[in-house]
């Protein structure tokens, strides 16, 4: 009997073999199956690192489709690895579907990423490139703005705890977080008061710049400029009322 040449004929062969076997015989058989494709399932698991699961978990995963793919097999196919791959892939979606969100967003959501993800690694092959949003919209047949809504639930996954510590002994990541900056309310009046900004001379701008942005004292702003304290008053003064003159606020307060 001719000795088989490739992984795949080995496979098919063993499996061929346990069809016919009783147990034990027959588990022993597919455990060297098992054994012989293992690199598959590992390379498949791999698919999917960098989204939220561990890398032992997802092999974990791939390994009981691998499983289910040599239980279920019908030796009279042509080829188990095509079988295979499917059969883990799918355990694989299963297991993000259904085990992996800490978050769980829509169904339809989830569906979408899923095949956005397979699309960009197929596309990625057929390119030789990174795939852009609107070709993998186009693959699976998405509006763009889903698959935008599937990618923003990436971290749904394994969002990061507040908790966590941050490089170089910083804060707890929580205290990190942006939060609603009070002087978004100030914006309006900010763009309001540019334009009579602009019609100050450049010593009165400056003036204003010393005292409201530096934060500096009347007193030091006086022993730079070489003028009293109380000159600097009068002067911030001056520019005050022109600038509250500018904007119409000297007629609606009287």
């Amino acid at each position: 009997m001719t000795t088989p040449t490739t992984l795949e004929e080995q496979s098919h062969r063993l499996l061929t073999q346990a069809r016919d076997e009783l147990s034990p015989r027959r588990e022993a058989l597919q455990n060297q199956v098992l054994e012989n494709n293992l690199a598959l399932a590992r390379r498949l698991a791999r698919r999917y690192r960098g989204r939220g699961v561990a890398t032992d978990d997802l092999e974990q995963v791939a390994r009981l489709g691998l499983l289910k793919a040599v239980r279920r097999f019908d030796a009279d196919r042509h080829s188990f690895t095509a079988y295979a791959v499917p059969t883990i892939l799918g355990e694989l979606r299963r297991h993000f579907r259904d085990s992996a969100w800490m978050v769980r967003p829509g169904r339809h959501v989830q569906e979408v990423q899923a095949a956005a993800n397979v699309a960009r690694e197929d596309l990625r092959t057929e390119l030789s490139r990174d795939a852009t949003p609107a070709e993998v919209a186009h693959r699976i047949g998405e509006p763009e703005s889903a698959l935008r809504e599937a990618d923003a639930v990436l971290g749904a996954f394994s969002p990061r705890s507040l908790d966590a510590p941050t490089p170089g002994d910083g804060p707890p990541f929580g205290h990190t977080l942006g939060s609603v900056d009070p002087r978004l309310e100030l914006a309006e009046d900010l763009q309001a008061i540019r334009p009579t900004i602009r019609q100050l001379s450049a010593q009165d701008r400056q003036l204003l710049s010393m005292r409201f942005v530096d934060g500096r004292t009347q007193a030091d702003i006086g022993r730079e400029l070489g003028i009293s304290q109380m000159q600097v008053s009068r002067r911030l003064t001056a520019v005050i009322e022109r600038i509250r003159d500018g904007m119409g606020l000297t007629q609606l307060a009287s």
